[in-house]
């Protein structure tokens, strides 16, 4: 049970930092080309979002502090 506990924690610690990696790139890039990528909108859909996607982030930033501990 430890074991399937540790491999569900790593996994998704993996995806939620590629995740912020792509968005990250995505934002970076849509700010250098100044148009959509590939018909995603990263800054659009963060402007979008508004305090809803604040808690999105805040809550990875938390689970991510967590997992460190």
């Amino acid at each position: 049970m430890k074991k399937l506990y540790s491999f569900i924690i790593e996994t998704l610690n993996k995806a939620i930092t590629l995740a912020l990696t792509f968005l990250c790139l995505g934002v970076i890039v849509q700010l250098l080309v100044d148009d959509k990528i590939l018909n995603w909108d990263p800054v659009g859909n963060i402007q979008n979002a508004g305090s809803s996607f604040i808690g999105v982030i805040a809550l990875i930033v938390l689970f991510l502090l967590f997992n460190k501990k």
